[in-house]
């Protein structure tokens, strides 16, 4: 190799050993995910949302299909017919063998509906009214995952704060086990001290990994959430504090406006009575067709399609189709939409009974959250200042070890205490307003 191609050699080593570092180190950096991304990556990536969308899509093309039936039809057939003995007819009771071999029919058909008992307008109104019950049920899914959103999302941001609540625990633990190593060398404590700092040590080493397992347990449940590959690194951005302590309006007759269930029992009734009227017109109501064909035939002994003679024909009918006994299919198919009314209003009034009881269960949920919030936040300063006394105090040789123990444990309670009682007033506040069936284009970070 010449001495300039192996200094070039030799110099693109590096570069290529840095581009494979760039990319190993971007491919390995985490995935940051602020509230308004998660949300967004849900509205859009989330299974239990796609589906819904596709249902919309589904009754869209059910609207089409009910459509159809206003508009013509046009087909086309053929037949082929071997007569392996040609038909006969009867003159002066002589059977006379009539057809050859082979028969050949070919025929274009057009029908065009006149009127068909207005069936096509009442299957459209049902198509219609079941896509508006579909799009509510989007909504409805979207309300729902907002709310398992902001679970699983706070979810990780509360693992993650007793994580490191846990961990300081821990290192204080460690400095406060040195420490009274020091001291009982040097004769100021017992051993009995010294043994007890130990054991709280290493008491809180198997939180600490229970701690690590639900931290990793949350960003899993998140990725599955917004649908996200497993391997991602997912890093939520944001905190439990509460940026609004104020109570939403809890009215539930506001609750009855604005949630989509009772919405889609309304248009699930539309749906079912247009059925019914279709059902009802499917006997004793006549339905006329406008029907013109166009007919090709030919008959041979043989095979030798060039030499066949074509014959043809067109005709023009009106049809009219009456239909006067079913088989009681009818007034059976009337009876069950009725039955189905009757569900649905069965159902209304469960409904309206729920979201009475959900909308005060939710407010009164809300109102004991905010309450823990501020009690919980007045116990962590006494604790941190209690904590603060004691290790003064046992440093200086006028505390026990017990007193000091004792201050630590407070302090951690009521760290996590706290911690647990902002994750519950964030995700009360939203359940809430779930309950009172809040547009989604009001609502904000809960």
């Amino acid at each position: 190799m010449p001495h300039s191609k192996r200094m070039a050699h030799f110099l693109r080593l590096p570069l290529i050993a840095l581009i494979t570092t760039m990319l190993s180190i971007q491919a390995s950096r985490a995935v940051e995910v602020t509230w308004d991304e998660a949300w967004r990556l849900a509205r859009t990536q989330n299974i239990a949302v796609l589906d819904a969308h596709e249902q919309v899509n589904v009754a869209r093309l059910q609207v089409k299909e009910a459509r159809s039936g206003a508009l013509p039809t046009l087909n086309l057939s053929g037949l082929y017919t071997r007569n392996i003995k040609t038909p006969v007819f009867f003159f002066e009771g002589q059977p006379i063998r009539i057809g050859l071999d082979n028969e050949y029919t070919a025929q274009l058909e057009l029908a065009q509906p006149l009127w068909v008992a207005g069936k096509v307008g009442a299957a459209l109104r049902a198509a219609r009214s079941y896509v508006k019950q579909t799009e509510t049920g989007v909504t409805q899914t979207l309300q729902d995952t907002r709310v398992r959103l902001a679970q699983t999302f706070y979810g990780v941001i509360l693992a993650r704060e007793l994580l490191t609540t846990t961990q300081t625990a821990l290192d204080r633990a460690i400095q406060h086990r040195d420490q009274t190593r020091l001291m009982y060398e040097q004769g100021i404590v017992s051993e009995y001290d010294k043994l007890r700092a130990e054991v709280q040590v290493a008491n809180l080493e198997p939180p600490l990994l229970e701690a690590r397992n639900q931290y990793e347990l949350t960003r899993q449940n998140l990725r599955w959430l917004l649908n996200l590959d497993p391997e991602t690194d997912v890093e939520v951005i944001g905190s439990l504090d509460l940026a609004d302590t104020i109570l939403p309006v809890a009215d539930v007759e506001t609750a009855y406006q604005q949630r989509s269930e009772l919405a889609a029992i309304e248009y699930a009734r539309k749906t079912q009575r247009q059925l019914m009227s279709i059902a009802r017109r499917d006997l004793y109501l006549p339905s006329f067709y406008a029907v013109a064909n166009y007919r090709t035939m030919t008959q041979a002994d043989n095979f030798e399609f060039d030499n066949y003679g074509w014959v043809k024909s067109s005709a023009a009918m009106l049809q009219v189709s009456l239909p006067l006994f079913d088989g009681f299919r009818t007034p059976a198919r009337v009876a069950q939409y009725r039955a189905e009314l009757r569900r649905l209003d069965y159902m209304e009034s469960d409904l309206r009974n729920g979201i009475s009881i959900d909308v005060e269960n939710s407010r009164r949920e809300l109102e004991r959250a905010l309450r823990t919030v501020t009690v919980q936040e007045g116990n962590v300063i006494e604790a941190e200042r209690a904590y603060q006394i004691a290790r003064v105090r046992y440093e200086n040789g006028m505390g026990t070890q017990l007193e000091l123990l004792d201050s630590e444990l407070q302090l951690d309670r009521s760290r996590v205490n706290r911690l647990h009682a902002l994750y519950d007033a964030r995700i009360t506040r939203l359940q809430l307003e779930r309950a009172l069936g809040i547009p989604l284009k009001e609502t904000s970070e809960p």
